[in-house]
């Protein structure tokens, strides 16, 4: 081979056949240093020590299975063949395996997705939600098969009237994160329950792993209700427990810290119907006896007759809102009968309805003259009564009086026109009276007074009218 010439393809080949043979399956133990990733998943990375370094990769199909985040800095003990990188003819180590040293792949992912969700805040006390006081509804998130449920189940039925929905889920294997996140997605999102308990018994840190994924502690993250984790035993911590509003040891346990809000409510309420119970004990008996005391009062008399008249009253009024009812039915009816008939009724009847509005101007017209005429009639009777009491009998119904004397109609008016054995006739208003003038009295004569003056002027009207009215006759 030492005289044998080689191109550099072939002879990274022929050393790449050889390292196949002697360097296949070897361990390498290192600290990881220049991680990345490609945007396919493949891990490019190197393990050195003091005094080398050896470039190493890891395919993506081989990635995926890796429980933890390659870090600078990690001690590995890593598993593959050695090879040649063709391009560049560098040694390179294609790892199959890779294990942390000093500590386990599963405790480390625990410990850096744990320092991650810290960093966002996820864990922080101020998002923690109290539990409510009055739930009616409980979700569960677990598996349908498990001890578990039944634990929870059993505690939970003591309280009658609370509800449990329940989401089952698988919480150990692979698709087991995915499961239990989409449940309490649903959960969450349904809006029928008031608090989520999601968990699963006990059992080891990989059977429990499921709850450190990262997709089951930013589902409970985002769920808009308060959430209890229950995973595992007292002794049992998973990434659940950090994230979720409140951590118990068990799955019985939380379902009694949900059931303790309940018990604490109904203890509650019954002291508060104890204490209403006695108060109302004491008002009755207080009621009792002030109504003893008004018993014989005139007051409670008339009540029975006053509960019977208002009872008859209620029943009437009972009866009457049916028969209101039926009667604004009929109404309606009648009214949409009429309206179906005014739409059919040909343009005639537009007609009829001016001849209707005529005969109602004409019997207005009609009214309108009969008040006029009615208040000139009453203009008339009052002028009528006012000339009536310019008549002289209206004078003598006053208690005047009006002397003549016998074959005359002219009223005396002076002594002087009188002579004995004279006969006078003095009108009154309701016959006449007949005298005989047996002697006379001459009296000088007196001034006129204002007073004679005007019942001078009176009877001198009265004669006057009553001389006019003679001669007429």
């Amino acid at each position: 081979m030492r005289d044998r010439v080689f191109s550099p393809s072939s002879l990274i080949d022929e050393v790449n056949a050889l390292l196949d043979q002697g360097f296949s399956g070897i361990q390498v133990e290192g600290e990881i240093t220049n991680a990345s990733a490609s945007g396919r998943g493949h891990l490019y990375f190197s393990i050195k020590d003091e005094r080398a370094q050896l470039d190493a990769l890891m395919w993506a199909s081989r990635a995926a299975a890796l429980r933890f985040e390659l870090e600078d800095g990690l001690a590995v003990r890593a598993r593959g063949s050695l090879t040649i990188y063709r391009q560049r003819g560098r040694f390179q180590l294609v790892v199959e395996a890779l294990e942390p040293q000093g500590i386990g792949a599963l405790q480390l992912a625990f410990e850096q997705l744990k320092r991650k969700l810290d960093a966002e805040g996820l864990f922080a006390a101020d998002r923690k939600r109290a539990l409510p006081a009055l739930p009616n509804r409980v979700g569960i998130v677990t598996s349908a098969t498990g001890a578990a449920l039944q634990d929870m189940l059993r505690v939970l039925r003591r309280v009658a009237h609370l509800e449990v929905v329940v989401a089952p889920a698988m919480v150990q294997g692979a698709g087991a994160a995915a499961e239990i996140a989409a449940a309490l997605g649903r959960l969450g999102a349904s809006g029928l329950v008031d608090v989520i308990i999601v968990g699963r018994g006990g059992g080891s840190l990989e059977d429990l792993w499921a709850f450190n994924e990262e997709a089951v502690a930013r589902a409970i993250g985002a769920c808009p209700v308060p959430v209890v984790s229950a995973v595992g035993h007292e002794v049992d911590f998973t990434i659940a427990d950090f994230v979720a509003d409140i951590r118990a040891a068990t799955p019985t346990q939380a379902a009694e810290l949900v059931a303790s809000r309940l018990d604490e409510q109904a203890r509650r309420i019954a002291t508060a119907r104890t204490g209403l119970e006695r108060d109302i004990r004491r008002l009755l008996a207080l009621a009792r006896s002030e109504l003893r005391g008004a018993t014989g009062s005139r007051g409670l008399a008339g009540y029975p007759e006053r509960v019977a008249s208002l009872r008859a009253r209620f029943d009437r009024a009972c009866r009457l809102g049916p028969l209101l009812r039926r009667l604004a039915e009929a109404a309606r009816s009648r009214l949409v009968r009429a309206r179906s008939v005014l739409v059919r009724l040909p343009a005639r009847v537009a007609a009829g309805g001016h001849r209707r509005l005529l005969a109602s101007r004409r019997e207005q017209m009609v009214q309108l003259v009969r008040a006029r005429l009615g208040r000139v009639s009453g203009e008339l009777d009052a002028k009528r009564r006012a000339l009536a009491n310019l008549s002289p009998r209206r004078v003598l119904e006053r208690g005047y009086s009006i002397t003549t004397a016998k074959g005359s109609s002219r009223p005396i008016r002076d002594p002087a026109e009188v002579r004995t054995g004279q006969i006078l006739l003095t009108h009154l208003a309701r016959g006449e009276l007949r005298s005989l003038v047996a002697d006379l009295t001459p009296k000088p004569p007196r001034r006129p007074t204002p007073t004679d003056n005007r019942q001078r002027s009176l009877f001198g009207e009265v004669a006057q009218l009553s001389e006019d009215r003679h001669d007429d006759d």
